[in-house]
């Protein structure tokens, strides 16, 4: 074997490797594994206990179907022995603890679980340590696992994580101490913060629409025909108003849909968006606003604020942190808006004299936004998935991963 081959060889062995550990979730949901899964709101925790069945027929002595098929009606004449099973061996410090009530039942691809969901309420408030006993299984089998996750806790920026894992219980530690301490007003706010700018850095539709509009900011134009400016400050100004009244416009409906006073479908809003990025570009190669583009600005702006909106409903914020959330969040869609304008426009000014700017930056430019716009929107007013679409959901995908 020549040494070239054995090199390949090594290669395409690491990258298997590589693809395999890539793929392996974190959390498997798997047999001989039990979960508590918490979300700490600001005076409550709210919870779930899940045992998949295989584990609950091994610690109960059941005999229910291990083929996905169980139904609520084969637990209810075990419910009461389950309970008292989950009282002795999982407990939880910390105001009445865990009751156990309702349940539900739920699969993923390996196998079925049953579910208890519970709530801690009218917490003076949410303690520093909270402790934890967890025995399921292990008279039975000392090779079970029992996992505590934190899976929302705003104080934390920790949101809808089923793989943060806090706490790991086996036969020889059945006690354990959950450290909240890092979790914290402050921290809580900050995570806001950092998640409006990474949303303005991600949201590739709202850099775009502001793109469109930055690219005329160092030219000005004579009837048809655009020409370079000559110094930078008018240029700035045209930004910082643009910017501004983009800014004026989303914050409006980012807080009154946040706040719950207003709200439109996403559909709607999504495509819209979309729109506004092709308007935009089109008055680059001729000219529809004619003085209104300050109006034009602020309505798509609306729409654009919506969007926003979309984003922090995703997201289990309690309602006491509600309005300073929506203002962390929204100062860091600004700061990441001022950032791209930062870098943009200095470069764009610099190239604006350059042959190419007008035909091939800004015309071409706009060609290539109207073209995108319209493909997204086709998508999202009709929904549908074009094939650019899922090739390009499939590679933001792969780095999602």
């Amino acid at each position: 074997m020549t040494l070239g081959k054995f090199n390949a060889r090594i290669v395409m062995a690491l990258v298997v490797i590589l693809c395999a550990v890539w793929h392996t979730p974190i959390l498997a949901h798997d047999i001989k594994q039990g979960y508590l899964f918490l979300t700490v709101n600001d005076k409550s925790i709210e919870g779930r206990l899940e045992l998949n069945i295989v584990d609950l027929n091994e610690a109960i002595g059941l005999n229910l179907a291990t083929d996905k098929s169980v139904t609520p009606a084969d637990i209810q004449p075990h419910l009461q022995n389950i309970k008292d099973y989950f009282n002795e061996r999982v407990s939880m410090k910390l105001g009445n603890g865990i009751v156990l009530n309702d349940f539900f039942l739920h699969s993923n691809e390996k196998v079925q679980f049953l579910v208890f969901p519970f709530s801690i309420d009218n917490l003076p408030a949410i303690p520093e340590y909270i402790d934890f006993e967890y025995s399921v299984l292990f008279d039975v089998n000392n090779e079970h696992t029992g996992f505590v996750v934190v899976e929302n806790d705003w104080r934390s920026g920790t949101f809808n994580q089923e793989a943060n894992i806090a706490l790991v219980f086996s036969p020889n530690e059945t006690t354990k101490r959950l450290d909240l301490t890092e979790s914290t007003v402050t921290r809580g706010y900050l995570e806001m913060f950092k998640l409006g700018v990474h949303h303005i850095w991600d949201g590739l539709d709202h850099i775009l629409f502001l793109f469109a509009l930055l690219l005329p900011s160092v030219l000005y134009r004579v009837k048809t025909e655009w020409h370079a400016k000559e110094k930078f400050y008018p240029s700035f100004i045209y930004v910082v108003k643009i910017v501004s009244i983009f800014t004026l416009a989303h914050t409006l409906t980012l807080s009154a849909a946040t706040l719950g006073f207003l709200s439109l479908s996403s559909r709607l809003v999504e495509s819209i968006i979309a729109i506004s990025i092709a308007i935009a570009a089109l008055d680059l190669l001729t000219p529809i606003f004619r003085g209104r583009l300050w109006l034009v600005i602020f309505i798509f702006g609306l729409f654009h604020g919506f969007g926003f909106a979309s984003v922090l409903a995703n997201y289990p914020i309690p309602a006491s942190y509600l309005t300073w959330s929506l203002l962390s969040f929204n100062l860091g869609v600004e700061a990441g808006q001022v950032a791209i304008v930062a870098v943009v426009v200095p470069v764009l000014f610099l190239l604006r004299k350059q042959v190419f700017y007008i035909p091939f930056i800004l015309k071409l430019g706009a060609v290539i936004l109207i073209v995108i716009a319209m493909y997204w929107f086709i998508e999202r007013a009709f929904l549908i998935d074009l094939p650019a679409g899922s090739a390009w959901n499939w590679f933001v995908g792969l780095f999602g991963k």
